[in-house]
């Protein structure tokens, strides 16, 4: 058989039966390995754990913006306000389902708020190891857990907060670790069918988890043309999961439908494309700083995946069509899939590179593998700067260890404020935070009264202004207190909030910040 027929041949194989119904199998996305199966779950297992301890260190640092802004949002809708209206963030909903479960389950402290990442951080690691283990075998699994656990959570990247970024792509893999492992088993569409659902929970996380579920239906796509022994197989399962996706969107929708097709519309498609994305005023000067800590963390695993596998093309001599046709094309497909959404943002923070830690993980655990007699030395020399840089974060002053780990030293600042308001608030007093840091709402455990909680809302947001002075000059609804970390004019240059604030309200003090009283 020539090197070219070979993966065809692995891949049409299907020969399995189980109680007495046939189940196809396809060999090169579930490799014969199992021997040493309880081996690599072992390994996988300490890959979770060295993601747990990589975060651990993080987990009493105070809130960031963005997850105590989710968490404001998250609980002013478990209390009633209606999202996307009352409250407002470019999320789609599962993204905020996620955190008002857990507040409303395990509360919403720093601690508790940084163990979602820790929880789905475990998750990612574990479904990166499962789906190398089905198309490369044991020994790629092992050293993907070991790379993805390092990787994905490393502290620059900002790993230890629940974005939308290891939400999403958490729950990416596990659908891509659904979908490779269904076609050996029992029953394979229903089980592309469950890869589908939790691709969709991804999508609903964040708009650019589709990762997972586009590498997927590529590979299920170019496989199939190729070889038309698995082409009906492999046809029903992109169906299945498919319809899978299709369902979890749809749900999204009837609540949008629901609630405000516009509004949820707007949020989760509009804004974005006229504001920020790869099209739209993308900020290249923000990743072109950024990228100083991805590639620290994922050059060396990214450029010896690389190395190694276009060396071993090279020294096969396979044909364009076999390599297409091969298992590893799915890794291929990831990570592009990885880099288009990883581009498609715009924004480019340093949570943005998480989207690429799987699948070059990945990449790198099945390079590494096949370096045997090396394989321990190059695992180490790939994460080497990943542990120096993590080192740099932790062995620091404690007091600015969020200030190393993602440049912002505000949550600090947010903490003191919250804690500021706690002791001097009386019952049915509000706050106000003037206009951005809005997880001081959640540190303060104070729902907002208004709809846009970050800066660029208040100019692009839907009718933002006459919604703040409606708010603000409305004395049923306006705040008792104001905290005032910059000037009114870089939220209203109209100068209508200053003169509300000169007239309405009196400076109470400035430490920890400017905080404003109403006067009465």
């Amino acid at each position: 058989m020539s090197q070219s027929a070979a993966p065809t041949a692995a891949l049409a194989s299907v020969t399995m039966s189980r109680m007495n119904s046939p189940v196809r199998d396809v060999s090169a996305f579930v490799p014969d390995d199992r021997e040493r199966a309880a081996r690599t779950w072992w390994w996988i297992a300490g890959g979770v754990l060295v993601s747990v301890l990589m975060r651990a260190r993080m987990l009493s640092t105070p809130l960031t913006a963005d997850e105590g802004g989710y968490l404001a949002i998250a609980r002013a809708w478990g209390h009633g306000r209606v999202l996307y209206r009352d409250v407002w963030v470019d999320r789609p909903q599962g993204l905020l389902l996620i955190f008002r479960l857990w507040d409303r389950v395990f509360g919403g402290g720093s601690v508790s708020v940084h163990l979602i990442a820790v929880v789905f951080g475990g998750i990612l690691v574990a479904s990166t190891a499962i789906v190398v283990r089905e198309i490369s075998g044991q020994r790629a699994a092992r050293a993907t857990a070991i790379v993805c656990g390092v990787v994905s959570a490393c502290p620059v990247l900002e790993a230890y907060i629940p974005n939308g970024e290891i939400l999403s792509a958490a729950l990416a893999a596990a659908g891509m670790a659904l979908g490779v492992t269904g076609l050996s088993r029992p029953h394979p569409l229903r089980w592309c069918s469950a890869a589908g659902v939790v691709a969709g929970a991804a999508l609903s996380v964040k708009q650019s988890g589709f990762d997972g579920f586009l590498a997927l239906l590529v590979t299920f796509g170019l496989v199939g043309a190729l070889m038309p022994q698995t082409r009906r197989l492999l046809a029903t399962a992109a169906g299945a999961l498919t319809a899978g996706v299709a369902s979890v969107i749809g749900v999204l929708m009837i609540h949008a439908a629901l609630t405000g097709w516009s509004r949820w519309w707007f949020a989760v498609a509009g804004y974005r494309s006229q504001t920020l994305s790869v099209l739209n005023h993308p900020a290249w000067a923000r990743l072109r700083d950024t990228a100083r800590f991805g590639l620290v963390v994922l050059g060396l695993p990214f450029a010896l995946a690389l190395v190694v596998g276009v060396g071993h093309l090279v020294r096969s001599r396979r044909s364009l069509r076999s390599v297409v046709g091969s298992r590893s094309m799915l890794l291929v497909a990831w990570v592009a899939a990885a880099g288009l959404a990883f581009l498609i943002g715009g924004g480019y923070w340093r949570h943005y590179w998480l989207l690429l830690s799987a699948p070059v993980s990945a990449a790198a655990g099945v390079a590494v593998a096949q370096l045997r007699k090396t394989t321990g030395l190059m695992a180490a020399v790939v994460l080497a700067p990943c542990l120096i840089i993590t080192s740099w974060v932790y062995i620091g002053d404690p007091a600015t260890i969020t200030i190393r780990a993602s440049g912002d030293g505000s949550p600090a600042v947010n903490q003191k404020i919250a804690n500021w308001f706690i002791a001097h608030r009386r019952v049915g007093d509000n706050l106000y935070v003037l206009c951005d840091s809005p997880a001081i709402y959640a540190d303060a455990h104070q729902d907002p009264g208004v709809a846009y909680l970050w800066y660029p809302e208040f100019y692009l947001g839907p009718h933002a202004h006459q919604r703040l002075m409606a708010y603000m000059n409305n004395s049923a609804t306006a705040p008792e207190y104001i905290v005032r970390l910059q000037s009114p004019r870089t939220c209203d240059p109209t100068g209508q909030l200053a003169t509300i604030l000169s007239t309405s309200y009196r400076e109470v003090t400035r430490k920890p910040a400017i905080i404003l009283q109403r006067r009465h």
